[in-house]
């Protein structure tokens, strides 16, 4: 498995060493390796397939672009402290560490190329400790959310930020209970590892535990002519949810 894995990096760095080549052109361009391509790879697998999607260099996808051009905006947040990043992404590490201005730490429960090991149900860490937490797409992955986000609000400082963004494809959130050997209804179209399908009340459920919750949209950030051009245009780039920790 290692050996696979060293492979997989290999030819993930050699895709990215010649995407300006096969992918030389202006239609799209990213905003967070700042290039220019003729479109964004992809993404997804058959069932789930959202073109124009991937960067072919620093691999952000929509989601990634829109928060990039949210943090680095005007009315983005500042930070000048410790931050927290679960299960990091890397085109967006880079950002993220010149907000905390260094003090910058990632953790994940798996992944072993990360600062910290632990479940964002039971964080290891004091209340008030950090300024930050920036945690995208996982928390439709945990048993219990609300749990994880009264965590995630605990070890804040008051006055601190959260951004927890999680696909949102329905009206309301759903939990759903599976067990290995239930065969899932016919439909389904959630990836295998989703215990939830989230609708639009997350808000309601960040605020739940104690966040001032405001949420960002493409439209908030960009015309749509330059929605277009950053690939933020489709349901891929979903929207920002920003929460504040009351003082």
């Amino acid at each position: 498995m290692p050996a696979l894995k060293r492979i997989e990096a290999g030819l993930r760095r050699l895709r990215r060493l010649a995407a300006p080549l096969t992918w030389a052109g202006d239609a799209v361009r990213c905003p967070v390796c700042d290039r220019s391509f003729r479109g964004f790879r992809p993404a997804g697998g058959k069932r789930n397939r959202r073109p124009n999607a991937v960067c072919p260099y620093c691999g952000a996808r929509e989601r990634d672009r829109l928060t990039y051009l949210f943090l680095t905006s005007a009315d983005g947040p500042a930070c000048g402290g410790p931050l927290l990043h679960i299960a990091p992404e890397a085109c967006i590490q880079p950002c993220l560490r010149h907000l905390a201005d260094g003090d910058y730490r990632t953790a994940d429960l798996i992944r072993t190329d990360v600062d910290e090991r632990f479940d964002v149900m039971t964080i290891p860490h004091g209340d008030g400790i950090f300024h930050a937490v920036y945690c995208s797409h996982v928390l439709q992955d945990v048993p219990d959310d609300l749990i994880a986000m009264a965590e995630l609000h605990r070890i804040l400082k008051p006055g601190g930020w959260a951004i927890l963004n999680i696909p949102v494809t329905a009206q309301a959130t759903v939990d759903h209970r599976d067990t290995p050997l239930r065969p899932r209804r016919r439909g389904d179209r959630r990836p295998h590892e989703h215990l939830r399908t989230y609708g639009l009340d997350f808000p309601q459920r960040m605020g739940s535990v104690g966040f001032e919750v405001r949420v960002i949209h493409p439209d908030d950030l960009a015309t749509r002519p330059e929605q277009a051009r950053y690939g933020i245009d489709a349901p891929g780039a979903g929207a920002v949810y920003f929460g504040v920790k009351r003082r």
